[in-house]
């Protein structure tokens, strides 16, 4: 998990200052088409990469930044291409599944935690983590990453107020931060566009 943790922040090339949250890479200006794969379970719990799969695929339609293919059409497509692991996609595959489904572009998401932390005021509160990788489809390259952690007593104030206690909810929040930073970086590219590449 560290290593992949460690090769998303090298790829993105620009980290945050805080190891819970890091993002960087250019997402193209154009409104393609977009698959968004099954995100890969890395948590130990089954259900966590269905809950995440869906909540980024309804935030990325939410953004407008692609047309997303329907989950359904993602899924037979993977079957009638032979991807059984989205960990261990190859190049090859990913530019089958790109062709199948006339997307140039696919999004690549792992569930990096899923669990109970103790919460500073007593009693448990959630903590999710997750990445995500905008990849183009025919050439294998990476173009933007994002990696984000977040707790239910990130907020918590005194006494306990502010803290989250639902999974779901805090999954939601994580997806909503991580794609605030992926329409950012399509703006930065519009603007280097615009101006002429320069950065």
């Amino acid at each position: 998990m560290a290593a992949l943790v460690g090769t998303l922040l090298l790829v993105a090339g620009c980290a945050s200052t805080s190891p819970r949250h890091s993002t960087g890479g250019l997402v193209p200006a154009e409104h393609g088409r977009a698959a968004l794969l099954p995100f890969e379970n890395l948590a130990g719990r089954e259900a966590e990469g269905t809950m995440f799969t869906k909540i980024f695929f309804a935030q990325l339609t939410a953004t407008n930044a692609f047309e997303m293919v329907e989950p359904t059409r993602v899924e037979m497509a993977m079957d009638s291409v032979g991807v059984r692991s989205v960990g261990g996609i190859t190049p090859a595959e990913l530019q089958l599944l790109g062709n199948t489904l006339q997307a140039p572009y696919v999004l690549i998401g792992s569930v990096l935690e899923s669990g109970k932390l103790q919460s500073g005021y007593g009693g448990q509160v959630p903590a999710v983590g997750a990445t995500l990788r905008l990849v183009d489809a025919r050439s294998g390259k990476v173009l933007w990453a994002g990696v984000h952690f977040r707790d239910g007593g990130d907020h918590e104030t005194v006494f306990g107020w502010g803290r989250e206690l639902s999974s779901e909810r805090l999954a939601l929040q994580l997806a909503t931060e991580m794609l605030s930073d992926f329409q950012e970086a399509g703006s930065r590219y519009t603007r280097q566009i615009q101006s002429g590449g320069s950065k």
